[in-house]
């Protein structure tokens, strides 16, 4: 069953001054790229708070260089702690220790995840045709457990080639997550060198 849908992996910035993360170089024929995957939830009953709070999650780490968020108003959103979830929110799945509030939720958030920005000063834009590596933890699954043990298995998918590889794997990861822990998953991030490219990320919840 089909949860909701919503652009939670996007708008991959401006293109232009680079990073130390990135490798590569190539030329590029727009002056700003745009580049943006929508996310869908299947496979799980209730809303995204229910799925995030009582059952399992999919969380991104914002403070990863070159990441920011976009919230559903449009507006760019640097500083993730006032998001779910937040210092208040008792995650702590993984036998007592809380998950950082850079963390965000993907399944409960209306937001996309920007990679490559300009913001007041700041520059963290990408460079084309470059691959970007994001280490362990850049993804976390969660399974806040709910009372009766349940593993879930969640799967991630992607499919044009932006996020071409999650988990140290390629761009498709699934996963039986046990009851109370976390999976901390790698990720990798091409440039291309068009000015628009997109791709959907699917995550079942099963």
């Amino acid at each position: 069953m089909k949860l909701n849908r919503r652009s939670v992996l996007g708008l991959i910035g401006t293109v232009g001054i680079g990073s130390g993360a990135a490798f590569g170089s190539g030329a590029f024929s727009s002056v700003s790229a745009t580049r943006e995957v929508e996310v869908n939830v299947v496979g799980a009953d209730g809303n995204g708070d229910e799925i995030a709070t009582q059952f399992t999650d999919v969380l991104v780490d914002a403070s990863a260089n070159e990441v920011a968020l976009r919230d559903s108003g449009g507006n760019l959103v640097t500083d993730p702690t006032g998001l779910f979830p937040t210092s208040s929110d008792s995650l702590t799945p993984d036998g007592g220790t809380a998950l950082s509030t850079s963390y965000v939720s993907l399944i409960a958030n209306d937001v996309s995840v920007v990679f490559g920005y300009e913001d007041s000063g700041t520059d963290e834009r990408l460079m084309p045709n470059s691959t970007y590596t994001y280490n362990s933890g850049f993804f976390k699954l969660v399974n806040n457990d709910d009372g009766n043990g349940t593993t879930f298995n969640v799967d991630l998918d992607t499919s044009s080639g932006l996020l071409t590889g999650i988990g140290g794997s390629t761009d498709t990861y699934n996963e039986d997550v046990s009851a109370g822990s976390v999976s901390d998953l790698s990720a990798t991030l091409e440039t291309g060198d068009s000015a628009t490219e997109t791709e959907d990320l699917t995550i079942t919840i099963s």
